[in-house]
C-alpha cells in the first residue's frame, strides 16, 4: 500500500511538472503566474507549494532535470564506441528527437534559463557546459582523423549546437521534412564547413 502511494505521488508530480512546462511555454516565463499553473493543473496554489516555494525553483526544477537527461542521454550514446563521424551524427539526430519529443522543456532551457538567479543559473550553465563538452570532443576526433585543424573547436561546438537548438523557433516535426531528414542535413552542412575550414573564405578585414 505504502508503495502504491509513493508511485501514485510521483505520477502526480510528473503530471504537474508537465503540465506546468507546457503553461510556462505557452505563455513564457515572465507572463506565467503561480495562479495560471494552478489553473492548468487543476489544483489550488497553496497545492503547488507543496512541490515548489517559487515560480523560480519550478523553473529551475524543470530545466536542471531537462539537462540531466540530455546529459543521461548523450552519455549512453558515446558509450557505444563511435566512429567520430557516426557519432557526431547521432548527436544531431538526438538533439533534433529531443526536440520532437520534448519541445517544452528544450524551448525553456534555450530562451528562459536566464530568468534563474545565482546558484541555481550556475548549476544549470555547469550541466549546459558538461553537455557542450561531449560535442566538442566528438568535433576534435573527427577533425584529429581527418587530418584537420583543432583550432576553435569550442567554436565549432557551440555552431552545431546552436544550428540543433535553434529549430525549436522554425521546425515543425508534424511539416513536410522529417526529424531524420533535417538531422542529416544538419549534418551534411556543418560537416562541408568543419572539413573546408578555411578554404571557402578569409575573414572580413576590419
Amino acid at each position: 500500500m505504502k508503495n502504491y502511494k509513493l508511485k501514485e505521488q510521483e505520477r502526480r508530480k510528473k503530471e504537474i511538472y508537465r503540465i506546468a512546462t507546457k503553461t510556462l511555454w505557452q505563455k513564457g516565463y515572465d507572463k506565467t503566474t503561480i495562479r495560471d499553473i494552478a489553473r492548468a493543473t487543476e489544483m489550488t496554489t497553496a497545492g503547488l507549494y507543496y512541490y515548489f516555494k517559487s515560480k523560480e525553483e519550478l523553473l529551475f526544477q524543470i530545466l536542471d532535470s531537462h539537462m540531466d537527461d540530455m546529459i543521461s542521454g548523450i552519455r549512453k550514446i558515446t558509450a557505444q564506441d563511435i566512429d567520430p563521424t557516426d557519432l557526431i551524427k547521432r548527436y544531431i539526430q538526438y538533439q533534433v528527437d529531443t526536440f520532437c519529443n520534448d519541445k517544452y522543456r528544450t524551448k525553456l532551457i534555450l530562451s528562459d534559463d536566464d530568468c534563474l538567479t545565482q546558484e541555481w543559473y550556475e548549476q544549470v550553465k555547469e550541466k549546459q557546459r558538461a553537455y557542450l563538452l561531449f560535442w566538442r570532443q566528438a568535433i576534435e576526433a573527427y577533425c584529429m582523423k581527418n587530418g584537420l585543424s583543432t583550432e576553435n573547436i569550442a567554436i565549432d561546438a557551440h555552431c552545431l549546437v546552436g544550428m540543433c537548438g535553434w529549430i525549436y523557433r522554425w521546425y515543425d516535426p508534424k511539416g513536410d521534412i522529417k526529424p531524420e531528414n533535417l538531422a542529416l542535413k544538419i549534418f551534411e552542412t556543418f560537416l562541408f564547413g568543419l572539413t573546408n575550414k578555411g578554404k571557402i573564405s578569409s575573414p572580413v578585414p576590419a
